[in-house]
């Protein structure tokens, strides 16, 4: 008899930066099932004789929003999908940080602005005290349309940038970010796993792979641990998988500057075990 049909759901572009869905895919053909990649938006499938697809790599879903959360819903009205499309569609909008602050989980301080919106953004950088900020879109990914300014124009322009298409995010530039990076820690299944820390390349700030960013294994303090703990205890239920960004704000203090729930890279490969309890969890969602 056949074992369990898994589906991978990856994107066609970024296939060297895949390691997570490789071994992941090896993780779970190892326990008797059979693990096929899918481009989201490309690939037809016949969901119903799969039992479970797994959102793992699809990082071109900003750029199709509408049709990645059509999508989301189409498959898991066939077949079991993680994480779920509530939660995805929940977690895609940035605007869930402030539902988080709201509820006492420790947050960059951030200005919203909603679509076409006269925020006079330059008053408000000088009344937070603000020297530098981070002007981005409520949706977006890899900080591919983030704008760094300072409390001049320049923020203004950024702002109505984004504004033009859509509603927009402004947190103070955090300096810790030049020179600590970010600490992520990686849930399964509500429970830690592992954690690394991510670093930006010299003379930038961004710890994305693509913006030339390197990450090594971390062991996370207690604190880290009781915020990513507060972030994720916010839901109904524990995500099959979770990764929590923390930096250090303008105080020193390790605050929550993403929750990510969708398509995380999961840095299985720092972990010898990551891929084996990831897998263990899709085959107890079956």
């Amino acid at each position: 008899m056949p074992g369990p049909r898994i589906a991978i759901a990856t994107c066609a572009d970024y296939a060297d930066l895949k390691v997570d869905d490789e071994l992941l895919g090896e993780a779970l053909q190892a326990r008797g099932c059979e693990a096929v990649s899918v481009v989201w938006d490309r690939d037809r499938v016949d969901w119903p004789g799969v039992d479970l697809c797994l959102v793992r790599s699809t990082w071109d879903y900003h750029e199709k929003y509408a049709e990645f959360l059509e999508w989301t819903r189409r498959v898991e009205a066939a077949t079991a999908l993680h994480n779920p499309a509530d939660l995805i569609a929940w977690n895609s909008d940035k605007t869930y940080l402030r539902e988080l602050a709201e509820v006492g989980v420790p947050t960059v301080p951030t200005l919203w602005a909603e679509h076409g919106s006269d925020l006079d953004l330059v008053a408000e950088l000088t009344t937070r005290g603000w020297e530098e900020a981070v002007v981005k879109p409520v949706v977006d990914l890899g900080a591919k349309n983030l704008h760094r300014v300072r409390s001049s124009g320049a923020a203004q322009d950024a702002l109505a940038t984004v504004l033009s298409r859509q509603d927009a995010m402004v947190q103070p530039f955090l300096p810790s970010l030049e020179t600590e990076g970010e600490l992520s820690l990686i849930h399964i299944e509500g429970a830690f796993s592992h954690a690394v820390r991510k670093r930006p390349a010299p003379g930038d700030f961004r710890v994305q792979s693509i913006w030339g960013g390197t990450m090594a294994p971390a062991e996370p303090e207690a604190r880290h641990l009781e915020i990513a703990e507060r972030a994720l205890a916010t839901l109904d239920e524990a995500p099959l998988y979770a990764r929590v960004d923390l930096v250090m704000d303008l105080e020193a203090n390790p605050v929550l500057i993403e929750l990510e729930l969708i398509e995380p890279n999961l840095y299985l490969s720092t972990d010898q075990t990551a891929a084996e309890r990831l897998a263990n969890a899709v085959l107890t969602q079956l």
